[in-house]
């Protein structure tokens, strides 16, 4: 996701001159960055707050805001200079809020915001509607400030680009650029002994289409009574919730949950596999169905309008909400080892063209626009 994507770009800005980058997050979102080899001035901005739900999660996220505004304003605001940059990596309002709060106390600071996709009516949204309602309404305020002091907005492709503008940002602020993908990474991986016949990967919530997951395989396992499906994915009470529909459909021999994974583990079982499903129900961008076709599984996903901009036809993009469909194209490419095959390798020769380098050449013309 959003961290991913800003861990690569910086990487590969941090080697260019004259870069000072300063990152200001959470001691675990640190951990997360070195690991991925990212050098930067670190600060730390933490609460002991602990959390078990998304309410909790939005509470100690105000919280590390009110801290942060402290140290900004001590270690950091007093130091800005004429070249000074804030990139806010996503909408999420922890993020927007500090940027807004440095944009207008230094008057040399640039702000560049990126959006990634923008959350449909919180009443239409698959979930629970109290945590649909505020991520709506939280995105609204975050493209508030955004809208009204960021100098340059970001956005991952042509369709969030004309929302926001029928939404009133100034149409000149607004630059597209992309994700991209390490295909060789992906080439070094090996595979596992033994593979499943259909992966997921991803946040277990209900956007992202988990409870569908269920229902699909349960169609393919009539046909393919020995099909497995691999479920990788954090979310506590999510996983609860989907093993439980897994025993009542008979499938626990059929589905692995297997939770979050790092990412190493991750990728060796998504390149062991045979089909990736992603039925997701909205998405920015795509960046898990593009690790699976590096790792050359063929993509049977809904057919949202980002996917055709994105990756035209080099995913099988089935009618949104046709289950049967969806199960149906599974079943084909699991009968038909030279379509399964063909469909993977077309898909990995595509994804070449989208590299963190020249996303990353991409950032850095924006931030020397400003």
């Amino acid at each position: 996701g959003a961290g991913v994507r800003l861990a690569e770009i910086l990487r590969r800005l941090q080697e260019k001159e004259g870069l000072n980058i300063v990152c200001v997050s959470t001691a675990y979102n640190r951990k997360f960055f070195e690991n991925n080899g990212i050098r930067a001035d670190f600060k730390n901005i933490d609460s002991n707050f602990k959390f078990e739900s998304f309410a909790g999660l939005y509470l100690k996220s105000l919280l590390t805001i009110l801290k942060s505004f402290f140290l900004l304003k001590k270690d950091f605001l007093e130091k800005t200079g004429a070249n000074t940059v804030l990139y806010s990596s996503s909408d999420l309002f922890w993020e927007v809020i500090p940027a807004y709060y440095l944009k207008t106390r230094g008057k040399n600071n640039e702000w560049i915001q990126v959006i990634h996709h923008i959350y449909p009516n919180w009443k239409k949204r698959p979930g629970k509607k109290i945590i649909n309602w505020l991520g709506y309404h939280f995105q609204r305020f975050s493209f508030r400030l955004a809208r009204k002091k960021a100098d340059k907005i970001i956005v991952l492709n042509s369709i969030v680009k004309k929302d926001l503008v029928r939404m009133g940002f100034s149409k000149g602020k607004i630059s597209t650029s992309s994700n991209g993908i390490d295909v060789d990474y992906f080439d070094r991986i090996k595979k596992e002994t033994a593979g499943y016949d259909g992966i997921f990967l991803g946040r277990l919530s209900p956007s992202k289409g988990i409870a569908d997951l269920v229902e699909i395989w349960e169609n393919v396992c009539r046909k393919i009574p020995e099909a497995k499906l691999a479920i990788i994915g954090g979310g506590k009470k999510e996983k609860k919730s989907l093993m439980e529909k897994i025993e009542e459909k008979n499938l626990s021999r059929n589905v692995d949950v297997l939770g979050y994974l790092e990412d190493s583990e991750a990728h060796r079982i998504l390149k062991s596999g045979k089909v990736f499903l992603f039925p997701s129900h909205e998405e920015g961008w795509g960046i898990a169905a593009t690790e699976a076709m590096a790792c050359g599984l063929p993509v049977v996903s809904w057919n949202l309008p980002v996917f055709g901009e994105i990756f035209g036809n080099r995913t099988m993009q089935i009618e949104k909400g046709n289950v049967g469909a969806f199960s149906g194209k599974i079943i084909e490419l699991l009968g038909d080892d030279a379509l399964r095959l063909s469909a993977g390798e077309n898909g990995r020769d595509f994804v070449k063209k989208y590299s963190w380098d020249s996303v990353a050449e991409g950032e850095l013309e924006i931030i020397n626009s400003c």
